[in-house]
């Protein structure tokens, strides 16, 4: 009888349980680790330990004493570096060397690539080098996460604490500045590596609430297919394959953000990790490959080339879908309205929630503040569009002061308020 594969899982978070189900359904033991006792994962995998995940050389010992046969995370940029190194002791797969994740995580390394393979990037200013500040700008640490560090400035008194914030922010002490371009509409990439391959999965429209003159936008829908679709698959798509192999990228996820105004694309973000957005649910409803499966047999050294994606490398989603998000404004959570009414909707696919009743949202301006995302799949434009208006009509986020904590609604006709 061939022995059960056993998937050590960093991370805990409630985002983990569906890679988790994931990897039982496709028959292996599942192995959740952090340092949190309660982690929502846990309660779903066959086995838990409470090591944290940035205690390699505890989780080396635990995994060659359990015999793990694989190393994964997901949605998490500190537990990625973590699984990097975890793999390299063990000697087992990872799809991400640490120089592909240093390019990944570092915003000004990202950019070299970008200028070097002609793919359009933010204007950027330099200390002492000449070129006047035309405010606004965006201040940002060059290796932070989730929104972390990030103001937005409006004069050079506040570029100053900016600038020390975004500091505080990054392991490496560095900061970045740019041009802020003052729109609510960005377009997102997603790419898929297989073995050398580099394939176009999604090309998404992503809308933002801007809630403070100082706060950095965060989304509040993200739109399948892309409206821009043909015009960057024009313009932008071949540059960027060529760039994604000339880091030497051979297998993953890869997450591309961009700004849209006045007809042109500008790059500013990279990630190499499963996205938060867990795109790869809305990808398995559009093309019936499953991107989460395809990574988890990868780091269990299985052949990923029975993913046949050669069919789906044009960015084009046939059935109209959304990834909605909901921000929050502060105060703690009493009541939650609607939640179950919502999940019973036919083309509501997934529902991930990051906050729950007793939270305190204090912190604006980051990924914090964001109750949950929904996945939605439909046949047609109208029925997102309807399908939108419903959830808007029946979730209620209720404060104990019995005020109306969500900041922003997606509007499908008329974009945010």
């Amino acid at each position: 009888m061939e022995k059960q594969k056993k998937l050590l899982i960093l991370g805990g978070i409630t985002h983990m349980i569906d890679v988790v189900e994931t990897a039982k359904s496709m028959g292996l033991y599942t192995i959740v680790t952090d340092n949190n006792k309660t982690s929502p994962a846990k309660r779903h995998a066959d086995q838990a330990f409470d090591i944290s995940t940035a205690d390699i050389d505890a989780l080396e010992e635990m995994a060659r004493q359990e015999q793990i046969d694989g190393v994964l995370t997901a949605f998490d940029d500190i537990n990625t570096w973590n699984a990097q190194l975890l793999t390299e002791r063990l000697g087992l797969p990872f799809y991400a060397t640490k120089e592909h994740l240093e390019i990944s995580a570092s915003k000004d390394r990202f950019k070299e690539f970008c200028r070097h393979f002609d793919v359009p990037v933010i204007e950027q200013y330099e200390k002492n080098d000449g070129v006047p500040v035309n405010y606004p700008v965006i201040v940002k640490p060059v290796d932070s996460y989730a929104s972390k560090g990030i103001t937005v400035c409006q004069d050079e008194a506040e570029l100053f604490e900016a600038v020390e914030k975004a500091r505080r922010f990054s392991r490496q002490g560095r900061v970045l500045v740019e041009r802020f371009i003052d729109t609510n509409h960005g377009v997102e990439m997603y790419y898929t590596l297989q073995n050398g391959d580099v394939i176009l999965s999604a090309v998404t429209d992503r809308f933002v609430h801007n809630q403070g003159h100082q706060s950095p936008p965060l989304p509040v829908a993200t739109i399948y297919p892309s409206s821009h679709l043909a015009e960057f698959v024009l313009k932008h798509d071949g540059n960027i394959r060529k760039m994604l192999k000339g880091m030497g990228l051979q297998n993953g996820l890869v997450l591309i953000q961009s700004l849209y105004e006045g007809g042109n694309f500008y790059i500013y973000e990279m990630g190499y990790r499963l996205s938060g957005e867990q795109h790869y649910q809305v990808v398995k409803r559009q093309t019936d490959v499953n991107l989460l499966e395809m990574m988890i047999d990868f780091a269990i050294g299985e052949d990923i080339s029975r993913y046949d994606l050669s069919n789906f490398d044009d960015g084009f989603m046939r059935y109209p879908s959304c990834n909605l998000s909901v921000l929050l404004g502060p105060g703690i959570i009493h009541e939650i309205k609607g939640l179950k009414e919502i999940l019973e909707l036919p083309s509501v696919i997934s529902w991930v929630p990051t906050r729950e009743v007793g939270d305190e949202i204090s912190v604006t301006g980051s990924y914090s503040q964001m109750l949950g995302r929904f996945n939605i799949v439909c046949q047609t434009v109208e029925e997102l569009n309807g399908t939108i208006r419903e959830i808007n009509q029946l979730l209620e986020v209720i404060s104990e002061n019995g005020d109306d904590m969500v900041l922003a609604r997606y509007l499908a006709e008329e974009k945010v308020t």
